[in-house]
């Protein structure tokens, strides 16, 4: 079961429950060979571990270690009593040229010795032909549809392959995910990462990730440096495991966050780490083979657990972006990689929170093309409706902009041109408009794309006239871009009254004919839905819009103010996003609750655990 705690797009806080506790995604899971352990899994527990990998073909292979397995257990065997995930040998086969076990033989195996999460013998394919790739595929949907049969309580992880092509990667995903198994990890890359095509290795991730089920958490096989888990992570893969931490301590090179340097070239170790801590680079430098080994792959696990633990702390603020962003910046092939980004950025959106704890902060020249910046863009040209017959563009000044009250009194639709794109006045405090941080000068890419939103807005800006004061088109303007055209008019039809706060003069709260409507948020500037709200929502859109439909049995606990849990979700509005408002109802569209959803439709209809739509308030 997996389930998701926090989130930032497709990079998820998880929980996946296994036999022997629970692992905490993104996580990372060391490589362990039984006949080389020169740091013993318990020992890794103190650096951050929570979950170790290991070679279920090389124990099989080997007599003494099979028997002790089978009659022990993995757990004791490898002296690890937290969770141990198994791989089947696949690429061991790739490497070299032979199998000599059964694909069904090796899952049983995984299960007698009672391995957490076990692998199917996928079929190793990266630089295949196209034809070869193919028939890869195809052999390794038949193993994992037989493996379900062998896999017994045991997790099973079953591995997208396809080589390096999209459309085989799809399909692969596809069929894998009817079989609605625990794992799905995307093998065949380790080619890729060892010669740094990171475009190629994002398209990958991207083309399996689409036609996965988003409830399973998904694990890229043989990403074992820290470099790279921002962006895999940013693109929903959720555990890694790693063996470079041992293979480039025997060849004396140091893993950083930025690549990986060989002891002889420093002079100084720039790390904090406990062993960078107790040694410097001469008492490396001196010490006996295996020991600097040793120290040298402790020192590269500790730099990996760190990674994950800041790429953990992005996503719970919200910036796990902008740590992608600069993460490009340290090497070539990682900023290519962001061009897949770029090209996906509409599928993106379909995941981004409405808005985040922390402003949005340019990086870099793709900042701009970041999902939640191609959604405002989006919302205002589509749901945007001028007041006047007279358009005025001004330069961006200090925020909000509506502090300058010459411009909230203009007889005119005052449009910004922001650094963000082409700004309405009314829509300055919404996020990330007001929660945005651009340098004085911009790249030219930036700037040259602003300019063409900002000309295609006004392009198709019809104007008329519906004159009215400022605080009246202000909320109409934002109910209209964060529910939907017209929302304006459902909710605002009568007399108003605007309590503002009294040390900020900001709006907070909207009555309708004595109704409370709205209450405005002040960390984003965008709405809280009333009961009241709700009603006049529900009784001007037509189903599906705004609602998440739930099955009768849940009735009952939401009207008491429970929220909503995915497995209660029959559908949902394919346009509402994390943290949206939502109006819950019933299959006969009864308006049961308003909440804010926590999952969009997709991960409704997907997960069997944890909550959809926290409840805020029940309709009686």
């Amino acid at each position: 079961m997996f389930e998701i705690k926090a989130r930032d797009g497709l990079a998820r806080i998880g929980i996946l429950k296994t036999g022997h506790g629970s692992i905490t995604t993104p996580a990372l899971l060391p490589v362990i060979n039984p006949h080389f352990m020169i740091i013993k899994p318990k020992e890794m527990l103190s650096m951050g571990a929570e979950a170790i990998i290991t070679n279920a073909y090389i124990i099989y292979k080997d007599e003494n270690l099979r028997e002790g397995a089978l009659k022990k257990g993995l757990h004791s065997l490898l002296s690890f009593n937290k969770p141990i995930m198994t791989d089947s040998g696949s690429f061991q086969m790739y490497v070299y040229g032979k199998r000599d076990i059964d694909a069904d033989e090796i899952v049983s195996f995984q299960n007698a010795i009672r391995s957490d999460i076990g692998t199917i013998l996928d079929v190793f394919s990266s630089e295949a032909s196209y034809g070869e790739a193919k028939e890869q595929v195809k052999k390794t949907i038949e193993r994992a549809r037989n493996a379900m049969k062998f896999k017994g309580k045991m997790l099973l992880a079953t591995t997208v392959q396809g080589g390096i092509y999209e459309d085989l990667r799809s399909k692969a995903a596809k069929e894998l995910a009817k079989l609605n198994a625990d794992v799905y990890p995307i093998g065949g890359v380790v080619p890729l990462m060892e010669s740094q095509r990171f475009f190629e290795l994002a398209k990958v991730i991207v083309a399996s990730k689409k036609n996965l089920l988003p409830s399973k958490p998904v694990h890229l096989f043989g990403a074992g440096h820290p470099m790279i888990f921002p962006l895999a992570a940013l693109l929903g893969c959720d555990l890694f495991d790693s063996s470079s931490y041992i293979k480039y301590a025997k060849d004396d090179r140091l893993i950083f966050p930025d690549g990986t340097y060989k002891l002889s070239m420093l002079e100084e170790l720039p790390c904090s780490c406990p062993v960078c801590s107790k040694y410097d680079v001469d008492e490396l430098k001196e010490m006996e083979k295996n020991e600097r080994t040793k120290a040298i792959a402790c020192h590269n696990l500790w730099q990996s657990f760190n990674e994950i633990k800041k790429v953990k702390q992005a996503i719970r603020d919200g910036s796990l972006w902008e740590l992608v962003e600069r993460k490009t910046t340290t090497h070539p092939a990682l900023m290519e990689a962001m061009e897949v980004l770029k090209k996906n950025k509409k599928w993106l959106e379909k995941w981004e929170n409405i808005s985040k704890k922390r402003a949005f902060m340019y990086v870099s020249r793709y900042s701009i093309h970041r999902p939640i910046i191609y959604r405002l863009h989006k919302r205002i040209m589509e749901r945007y409706t001028p007041y006047f017959d007279k358009t005025i563009v001004v330069e961006e000044k200090g925020k909000p902009y509506s502090r300058d009250e010459k411009l909230k009194k203009l007889r005119a639709n005052v449009i910004v041109k922001a650094s963000i794109g082409a700004i309405p006045i009314e829509l300055d405090e919404i996020y990330p408009v007001a929660q945005s941080v651009f340098p004085r000068f911009t790249d030219g890419d930036t700037r040259r794309y602003a300019n063409r939103i900002f000309k295609k807005f006004l392009e198709n800006l019809i104007t008329r006239q519906n004159e009215m004061e400022y605080d009246l088109r202000k909320i109409g303007s934002i109910a209209d871009y964060q529910f939907g055209k017209g929302a304006s008019q459902a909710l605002f039809n009568g007399k108003i009254r605007i309590v503002k706060s009294k040390a900020t003069g900001k709006i907070r709260n909207v009555y309708c004919n004595g109704r409370h409507i709205v209450s405005m948020r002040a960390s984003d500037g965008f709405f809280t839905l009333k009961a009241a709200g709700a009603k006049a929502l529900h009784a001007f859109f037509t189903p599906p819009k705004m609602r998440v439909v739930i099955a009768r049995e849940a009735i009952p606990f939401i009207r008491e103010g429970r929220n909503v849990f995915a497995k209660f979700v029959l559908d949902c509005d394919d346009e509402l996003r994390p943290y949206d408002e939502a109006l819950i109802v019933s299959e006969d569209d009864e308006l049961i609750a308003v909440g804010q959803t926590i999952m969009n439709r997709q991960e409704m209809l997907s997960f069997e655990r944890g909550v959809a739509v926290k409840t805020r308030e029940s309709i009686s």
